[in-house]
């Protein structure tokens, strides 16, 4: 069993482009439908949708965003593909993999966490699905490249709303995995084909629910073991410069919602986008920097948290004031400094001029009428100044 959600930046990308209308996806899944001999797609959804045609798709999924960002995640892309072993177990039933969608869309919905802690159903979520029958070869396939996979390979493909249908929450499964897990989606999926094509049982008395959970934890286990072992592929030099240059409008963007001083340096994001080997890890550690810095929050250390994923909440910015203004000017001292000078008779000027004309009185020599002194008394005055000088 293959249970996937597609990433545009590495699946499909234009054919999977979800930022905007979903109708390149359906022209998409309408082309691969009549290479197969089909009219066109057929789709459904949940039981009470019925059958939906291509059109009503992109309506349903294009008026399904309020409250998104123009350039936001629109939708998500999701691909059921069980083993030629399983369809043959299921008889190779469209009908029966529909139901088994169905089921597969409540699993992915259940695995939200919300921040309230009640979970979403399947009828919550807007959606559509198609069931493809044939396969082609891909480059990396053994085989001819385009030519028809041999065997049973049936598979669905499922459009949903990132967006629940109340348009108040927003569901994405490529974020964080405390938000949504997608191993443990993945290995629900797992389990639940195994219950349905009768490879496991796991009975409806008491303690199914344990039996299943530790089912669940083995798969995923496994799921993980195998990732591990896949052999990554080595990117081109010219791959790699294809995804530094996208990092460089993301980086940019990044930093139009930050103050100056908390920029994102381009040149470490790349270096740390290497030495993860652009996995989607790092992408999702780039793009919560960016929803943080959209909430006002700053991320320490953020090229550590692109690199590791270790990091502390940083201070709001709407915590942050500037240092306060000096107090406005007291109205008593505005008059004090903006008073005219007073020139009124009890000021400096006059007491000054009466000092001088004293001190000019006092330094003017006595007249003959007015020097009475005896001749005696003269000389004594003269002697005395005399003495002092000796």
């Amino acid at each position: 069993m293959y249970a996937k959600i597609l990433n545009p930046a590495t699946n499909g990308r234009k054919v999977y482009a979800n930022n905007g209308s979903a109708r390149r996806a359906t022209n998409y899944l309408e082309k691969e439908a009549k290479e197969s001999g089909k009219p066109g797609a057929e789709f459904f959804g949940t039981e009470e949708a019925g059958k939906l045609s291509a059109d009503q798709v992109v309506d349903m999924l294009d008026n399904n965003h309020k409250g998104l960002r123009a350039d936001a995640v629109k939708f998500h892309s999701l691909v059921l593909s069980p083993s030629q072993e399983e369809l043959a177990l299921m008889g190779n039933d469209p009908q029966k993999l529909q139901q088994f969608t169905r089921t597969a869309m409540q699993l992915y919905a259940g695995n939200f966490n919300l921040k309230d802690g009640r979970e979403l159903g399947e009828k919550e979520l807007v959606w559509a699905a198609t069931i493809h029958t044939e396969r082609k070869n891909r480059g990396d396939d053994e085989g001819r490249q385009g030519e028809l996979k041999p065997g049973f390979q049936t598979h669905t493909h499922m459009l949903v709303s990132a967006r629940d249908r109340e348009q108040k929450i927003t569901l994405n499964p490529l974020g964080a995995a405390d938000r949504f897990n997608r191993v443990s989606f993945q290995s629900a999926v797992h389990v639940e084909m195994d219950l349905a094509v009768g490879r496991v049982s796991i009975g409806a008395e008491k303690g199914a629910a344990g039996r299943r959970q530790r089912l669940e934890y083995e798969r995923g286990a496994d799921i993980q073991a195998k990732a591990r072992e896949r052999p990554k592929k080595e990117l081109t030099p010219e791959q790699v410069q294809k995804k530094f240059d996208r990092l460089d409008g993301q980086v940019a963007r990044v930093n139009s919602k930050l103050i100056a001083a908390a920029h994102l340096d381009p040149e470490q994001v790349k270096d740390a986008a290497r030495e993860r080997k652009f996995d989607n890890v790092f992408y999702n550690r780039l793009g919560k920097i960016e929803r943080n810095a959209e909430k006002g929050n700053l991320t320490r250390e953020p090229i550590e948290y692109l690199r590791t994923g270790k990091v502390q909440p940083g201070p709001q910015l709407d915590d942050w004031q500037p240092a306060s203004a000096p107090p406005d000017m007291s109205a008593k001292l505005q008059r004090v400094l903006n008073k005219e000078p007073s020139y009124h008779a009890t000021s400096a000027i006059p007491a000054i001029e009466r000092s001088i004309n004293k001190l000019a009185a006092a330094l003017k020599p006595a007249s003959r009428s007015q020097d009475m002194r005896s001749e005696e008394e003269k000389i004594r005055e003269l002697n005395k100044g005399q003495e002092f000088e000796l």
